[in-house]
């Protein structure tokens, strides 16, 4: 049975579960359907406040507190709060890629009232230091508004990524990918690539190891496999492995995890023949192919780092891009 959003979220539990500030009540949330409800209303959702995606984050040490904003029994938004623990001790709270809003354009007044409502929920001394990377487009709006709202910046670093709308039809998705990204999955075609889609647990095993390897051979770090099996393990229906199959061999894969109406690229692996036939181009457009018949109306790219040749071949997309916003505090 589907979650009846309008019975939950817009209710309020018990008065020891809530706080009242400024006219924000924070309600923490414990059952995963109304969390997926909220997620799939969300015009903006992110990954990190994906509830499955929080439940890995715990396996590695970062226990979650996952919480709605309400005005007058309704909800405005919502945010997941992991707590950094070190031998049983807290330390700092933090939330990275959040709050997410309700309202497409939520105003001014609602977005500090809301962040105000957090900070004093669990940026205070007597609730441990808060650390956020705020999900709001870096500009000076956003700066001014998290300033009233009594946060200090901390940092210049920031999510930068990039979605592709998958609700347009199938030709006009590919006409909007430059001729280099058209023509290398032509290639790869012809070369004879095959896709295959999985979402069992050995297939997932061997996404995991090729994603170790690729990290030590490349020697940069990203999500680790207690994170990765425990995300999976918590929504098994919306983790994607799409491999690249040439002479009955696997030459390359992508994962993909899916939160609402949104996918977004995690993590992947080239071999050296997969590069050959322009595995990325051809997984990339198989893998929105088959993202599209199942409803994704959204694609992210998992992130664009300037610099990066991998981002070079992401732009070959023409994904719309964004900026959130940086680091910020309150203690």
């Amino acid at each position: 049975m589907a979650f009846d959003i309008s019975r939950s979220v817009f209710l309020t539990n018990p008065v020891k579960d809530a706080i009242q500030t400024s006219k924000v009540v924070v309600r923490a949330v414990d059952d995963p359907a109304e969390w997926d409800a909220l997620v799939a209303a969300a015009p903006e959702p992110h990954l990190p406040q994906d509830y499955a995606y929080s439940v890995g984050k715990a396996a590695t040490g970062w226990p979650a507190r996952r919480v709605v904003f309400q005005v007058d029994g309704r909800a405005v938004a919502f945010t997941v709060v992991l707590q950094m623990r070190r031998f049983g001790v807290k330390l700092l709270n933090r939330v990275n890629r959040g709050p997410i809003f309700l309202a497409a354009n939520p105003s001014d007044d609602q977005i500090v009232a809301v962040y105000k409502a957090l900070r004093r929920h669990y940026g205070r001394l007597w609730t441990l230091p808060l650390l956020i990377a705020p999900a709001l487009h870096q500009n000076e709006r956003t700066d001014r508004l998290l300033r009233e709202a009594g946060y200090r910046y901390r940092a210049p670093s920031c999510w930068r990524s990039g979605r592709i709308d998958l609700s347009v039809g199938e030709d006009q998705l590919w006409a909007s990918f430059n001729s280099t990204f058209r023509n290398r999955t032509r290639a790869a075609e012809k070369a004879g690539a095959e896709l295959r889609i999985a979402d069992d647990a050995e297939t997932y095993e061997w996404m995991i190891t090729r994603h170790l390897e690729n990290m030590e051979d490349k020697d940069f770090s990203a999500a680790g496999p207690a994170m990765l099996r425990a995300l999976r393990e918590a929504s098994p229906h919306n983790v994607t492995v799409f491999q690249l199959i040439h002479g009955g061999v696997p030459l390359a894969g992508m994962s993909v995890v899916r939160f609402g109406h949104v996918a977004e690229y995690h993590i992947g692996w080239f071999g050296s023949e997969g590069r050959k036939l322009n595995a990325g181009n051809f997984l990339m457009w198989h893998l929105m192919r088959e993202l599209k018949r199942r409803g994704v109306r959204s694609f992210d790219v998992g992130g664009l780092k300037h610099g990066d040749g991998y981002a070079r071949f992401k732009r070959t997309m023409n994904p719309v891009e964004y900026e959130l916003a940086s680091e910020w505090m309150s203690f």
